[in-house]
Parts: C-alpha cells; structure tokens; sequence
C-alpha cells in the first residue's frame, strides 16, 4: 500500500473558494498542479487586483519545479543524470539548496544525491526491498558526490575513498533529486511577485504565511495526524512570516512484510530512517531551511533534533513512532497550540 498526503492544513482562510469577500476584506486563492502536489495560494485582494500577480507567483513555482525535477528530460538535473560521472554544471538554484544544507549544518543527513538509492526502492511502483549488496552499493557512489566551482559530479570508484579495485556487485547509476528542498525554495522564489499583498501559499507539505493579515488576527497553520488524515493535532500561529513544513514516513511509503518503507533515506545507510512518524518544523524563517531542516533533523532522531532546534531558536512537533508528541518551542514569534493527541 502506497498513498500520499498533504501533512500541513491552512487554517487561516478557506481555500475552496476562488474568490470572496469575508469581515476581513476581499480574498482571492487559486490552486495548481504544480511541484508534484497541488499548490493553492491565497492573497487578500479581491480577483481582479490579485489574478496576474498569482500566475506570476505560479511561473515562479513552475519555472523551479522545470529546472530541478530530475524527471523533466530537459531539465539540467535530468541532464546530469544521465551522465552522472561526467562534470556538469549546476543551475544556481541547486547550487543554493546544496550551499545551504551546508551552512545549516546538515549535509550529512540531507543529500541531494541519493536519487539513484531511492529508484531501487520504486516508491513510484511496486515497492522494492533492494537487496543488501545493491543498498551497499548505492551508498558508497552517493559519497563520491562532488561539487568543485559550480561544477557537479560522482566519482568512480576507483577514485574515490573506497580507493581501487572495489568493484560494485551489480550495476549501479547515482543521481541527483532536489526534492526534498525545492517546495520550500519555490515558495520563497514566488513570494516576491505577491510582496504587498498578504497571504500564504500552501504547497503539499510545506506552507508560507508573509504579510499581516487585514484584521490583526495570527496567521494559522495545522499539522495532520501521520496516521489520520485531516485531523488537526496542533496549531502554529503568528502574525507575521511564518513557515511551516513537515516530514513524515506516512507522506510516500509501502508496507512490506509488516515494515514500512518510506522515502525519507538515512544517506549513511540508505535505509529509511527510523524514530518517528512525522517531524514539523515551524519558525519565521524561509521555506527552504524549513524544507531542508524537516528532512535533515528526521534523519538526525529525535533528541538530537530538538537539540538543534533549541540551538537555533526555532520549533518542532514531533510524533515518535509510538504514537507519542514532542515539542520545542524556541520562538516568542510563533505559538504552538495543542489540539488533540496523536492516534497511536
């Protein structure tokens, strides 16, 4: 069984209605597919004053979801991918989401490289255990993973740390996939054609809430039950910036013989990280650390992330695989209120 879901539920406006007036003022949203998910972005503006500056917002989206998706055969990604031992050169976007996983400090639990350990899982399909050798083989190419000045590419084996004559069990192809950071990077990039308007766009599992709502009320975001959809476990609330995004093993997985397997990959081992359900992280920062950093700190387990997030001075709730909340609350600027416990 596979299924994916939206984990975040906007709660500061209904997004079914295209256009609308309510005590605040006219609001307008419009929802896409786009980022491999249905995006809505919701503005208080009445329509006709908001449509051209919301496609803008979509192109924006679009035009990173077209330069990043590895599945898009024109895309630079894809491009690498199909020759992944030669040097290419990345666009500046990917260079981004790679420089700042770095300067976060958690590039070792966030790689962008894992796309070919991921394909032997065929989350996309018919959910595959790959066998132990193939697992291994994967991993060691993902650490051969280089970027020297602006250029990208995975080393043989032969000169890597393995050193040479290591030769791989089977065929293995390394790639790249920005997946996990380019919903967050693309809510950042489309905020800018919306500057002035207040609003929030909602992508999947990620939200970002700017501007100040018309009558002075908080901006609210809902996180969903990993393992009840729609049910609201907790509100995070602000008045201004806000974003919010969450990781969890019930978002893209497949039950085999009573495991689940899920796509958030531990990059040291290649198997899907274990501890908890879901981690949302939520703080006024960009969507793209809050993308990277709900990845990152899911791998890292639960204490170590709470650790880093009191470090860094921002929030999570977390839902441990037994069924069990966490929380951190780092920031006077964002409240987290507690709405139910999680089903166990």
């Amino acid at each position: 069984m596979r299924r994916s879901m939206t984990a975040l539920i906007a709660l500061a406006v209904s997004i079914s209605m295209a256009g609308c007036t309510t005590p605040q003022g006219p609001v307008t949203t419009k929802s896409r597919d786009v980022l491999g998910t249905t995006v809505s972005v919701t503005v208080y503006r009445d329509e006709a004053g908001a449509a051209i500056r919301i496609e803008s917002a979509f192109a924006a989206m679009s035009f990173i979801e077209k330069r990043l998706s590895p599945y898009d055969a024109s895309s630079a990604i894809a491009a690498f991918n199909r020759s992944p031992f030669e040097r290419h050169a990345l666009p500046p976007d990917a260079l981004l989401i790679l420089d700042r996983a770095r300067e976060l400090g958690v590039s070792t639990q966030f790689s962008p490289a894992l796309f070919g350990v991921t394909s032997l899982y065929d989350f996309g399909g018919a959910g595959t255990v790959p066998s132990e050798a193939a697992l291994s083989d994967a991993v060691r190419l993902v650490s051969t993973f280089r970027v020297e000045e602006g250029t990208a590419f995975f080393a043989p084996l032969g000169l890597s740390s393995y050193g040479p004559g290591t030769p791989l069990s089977a065929p293995t192809t390394p790639g790249l996939d920005f997946g996990g950071a380019s919903k967050g990077l693309a809510l950042d990039l489309a905020a800018p054609a919306l500057r002035g308007l207040p609003g929030l766009i909602t992508a999947g599992s990620s939200t970002l809430a700017f501007g100040h709502k018309p009558d002075g009320e908080p901006w609210r975001v809902g996180i969903e039950d990993p393992r009840e959809v729609g049910r609201v476990l907790a509100v995070v609330s602000s008045e201004g910036t806000l974003s919010v995004s969450t990781s969890g093993d019930y978002q893209t997985y497949f039950d085999r013989d009573g495991v689940r397997y899920h796509h958030i990959l531990d990059p040291a081992t290649g198997l899907p990280a274990r501890g908890m359900r879901s981690l949302t992280v939520f703080g006024q920062m960009s969507a793209l650390d809050a993308d990277i950093l709900s990845t990152a700190l899911f791998v890292m387990g639960r204490d170590r992330a709470i650790d880093y997030a009191l470090k860094h001075g921002f929030g999570l709730y977390i839902v441990d695989d037994m069924g069990f909340p966490h929380t951190c609350e780092s920031d006077e600027r964002v409240q987290l209120e507690i709405q139910a416990e999680p089903r166990h």
